[in-house]
């Protein structure tokens, strides 16, 4: 165990302890706008220069780090680059949303304490996740040694968040942790030979919805007063004609959340990672965008995050993005930094930002 890491995470949760009469109230509301996605902590180069993602013209940023850089090791545990990015996004007067990944970014440690069987989920690149079941005497039972482990790192995390002098400054928090891909999305991204060894029969859907709705539970539990992001997608396995598209399970799953989140008072936000595709964003009738439609109204807002690459990819231009965006009420976007970058981009996001403002006077 890294004692420093431990002795200093102790040492910091004391001193927020001691101003909390002082911490902003909550009022569990997203903050509107554009947000620059990263996995880099906001520490991104262009030209041999670091850009501080804050000083683009965006309403914040979004960062997504992984459950080994977070807990390495069992007891050792920090958040990189959260009170950095908080000062930055005060100074600038924005706002910030910090996510944990797990799935394939699951740390050793945990297999081993939970004696979590690891599934390849892509051999080429060699990377392993668990299940939402585990297997006892023969028969597949909900994986809760998992659930259980992820619940107190979500719990510590909450703490930390709670605790935070700018609280207030944080826009939502991405529920995480769901099985096989990044622990980010509703999924279950396999190509057709580990698709086929996963055995995705009746039962294990039932299971999978059920894991799902369990790590959903820990994040109302815990995050009660931040706005949680729930991302989902179509793509549930590959079979010999390609990929299985499908959204039976993301919608059974985002019905229990919403649900869940009006018992509890919670905020919940479904989020379609899709944004920019043709044939999707811009078409009501594709049942991504029913099945978002739907659950937004629902559950009073729902968000949309574009795909990486958007600029060089065949996606709709930006600006057409974020008009759809905005007519289907989308409450925040947020687009991959990479994207927030580009020359083209920056004068797009410039224009739409200056008319914003505008019209909101």
């Amino acid at each position: 165990m890294n004692h420093h890491i431990l002795f200093a995470g102790i040492f910091a949760m004391s001193l927020w302890a001691a101003s909390a009469a002082e911490l902003p109230k909550l009022d569990r509301q997203p903050k509107p706008g554009v947000y620059a996605l990263t996995n880099t902590s906001n520490y991104v180069t262009s030209n041999g220069k670091r850009v501080n993602l804050f000083d683009l013209p965006v309403d914040g940023v979004t960062n997504y780090t992984t459950w080994r850089m977070v807990q390495p090791e069992e007891g050792a545990i920090r958040y990189p680059g959260l009170d950095r990015m908080m000062g930055e996004a005060v100074a600038s007067g924005k706002y910030l949303s910090y996510g944990i990944l797990a799935g394939i970014h699951t740390p050793d440690w945990v297999y081993e304490k939970g004696k979590i069987p690891r599934f390849l989920v892509d051999p080429n690149r060699k990377w392993h996740s668990y299940l939402p079941w585990i297997e006892v005497n023969g028969k597949r039972k909900l994986n809760t040694p998992f659930l259980n482990i992820w619940n107190e790192t979500v719990k510590a995390f909450a703490a930390r968040l709670y605790a935070d002098p700018h609280r207030d400054r944080i826009n939502y928090v991405p529920v995480t942790g769901f099985p096989f891909g990044n622990g980010l999305e509703l999924y279950v991204p396999l190509a057709e030979p580990e698709f086929r060894a996963l055995r995705y029969d009746g039962e294990a859907r039932r299971l999978y919805v059920e894991f799902c709705c369990r790590v959903i539970d820990i994040f109302v539990e815990h995050l009660p007063d931040f706005p949680l992001g729930i991302a989902f997608t179509d793509w549930y396995g590959t079979g010999p004609k390609g990929h299985i598209r499908d959204v039976t399970e993301s919608a059974a799953i985002l019905d229990y959340a919403i649900r869940k989140g009006r018992l509890k008072g919670v905020t919940i936000v479904p989020m379609g990672l899709w944004m920019g595709w043709k044939g999707i964003c811009d078409n009501p009738a594709h049942p991504l965008m029913r099945t978002w439609l739907s659950r937004s109204r629902q559950a009073g807002s729902g968000a949309w995050e574009g795909q990486m690459g958007s600029c060089r990819l065949k996606c709709l231009p930006l600006a057409e993005q974020l008009e759809l965006a905005e007519r289907h009420k989308a409450v925040w976007v947020q687009l991959w930094h990479h994207d927030c970058l580009c020359p083209e981009c920056v004068a797009v996001l410039e224009a739409y930002r200056a008319r914003k403002g505008a019209s909101a006077k």
